[in-house]
């Protein structure tokens, strides 16, 4: 605390000091926050910051964040989305300035007051917010991965052109090799007439070419 503050004994210097760090402690920095709702159709959630602020030397709550904006990758004309579940955690990160007009208008915008990095600007960033108790379980870094959490599922892909589509019944790749290559190889029984007798399938070279090609792209 900056001087002693009372009602006839303030002190210009304690008055703008005690107004300096009051303004300081309300500005925030990136932090992680909680998930409590998320509504799909507007982006936006309700999150629970997880950083607390100290009052009078307590370690208190932040209040739970309304309307903050959910982030996700978009660009190019493409939009990469995940659920987003009550309990998940995010990275929240402050707005240097007031968001109100932006939000409500887009484009270029005016400040509607002169409030930086405050709790009422957070945006939520899916990506983050995790602890360093809490790695990624058999985190690949050999490939890129898109995967569930625990690594059950997973689309992979290697730097010389090789896939991976791991479902709940196995790799789709090797899994479409396979129905090729029995398609290929049945064979067609004639039971009578003059051309009695078993026939290869008139494209079984180009069915099992196919097949190749796919065994060669497979992780």
């Amino acid at each position: 605390m900056t001087g002693y503050i009372g009602k006839t004994t303030n002190r210009f210097e304690d008055t703008t000091g005690a107004a300096a760090q009051s303004e300081r402690e309300d500005i925030f920095g990136e932090m992680p926050g909680r998930v409590v709702s998320f509504d799909p159709k507007t982006q936006m959630a309700t999150i629970q910051p997880l950083a607390r602020k100290r009052l009078n030397g307590v370690p208190t709550d932040l209040p739970e964040l309304q309307e903050v904006p959910v982030r996700f990758h978009r660009a190019g004309g493409f939009i990469m989305t995940t659920p987003v579940k009550t309990g998940d955690l995010v990275s929240l990160r402050p707005m240097s300035g007031n968001m109100d007009n932006y939000h409500r208008e887009g484009g270029a915008f005016d400040a509607a007051d002169t409030r930086s990095f405050s709790l009422s600007d957070m945006e939520a960033f899916p990506v983050g917010g995790e602890s360093l108790r809490d790695p990624i379980p058999n985190f690949n870094n050999k490939n890129m991965e898109l995967r569930s959490s625990d690594g059950s599922f997973a689309m992979e892909m290697s730097e010389d052109g090789k896939f991976m589509q791991r479902g709940a019944q196995g790799n789709v790749y090797t899994i479409v090799a396979a129905a090729l290559r029995n398609l290929a190889n049945a064979q067609t029984i004639v039971s009578k007439g003059s051309s009695t007798g078993l026939y290869d399938h008139d494209q079984k070279a180009a069915v099992l070419a196919l097949a190749d090609k796919l065994d060669g792209m497979a992780l």
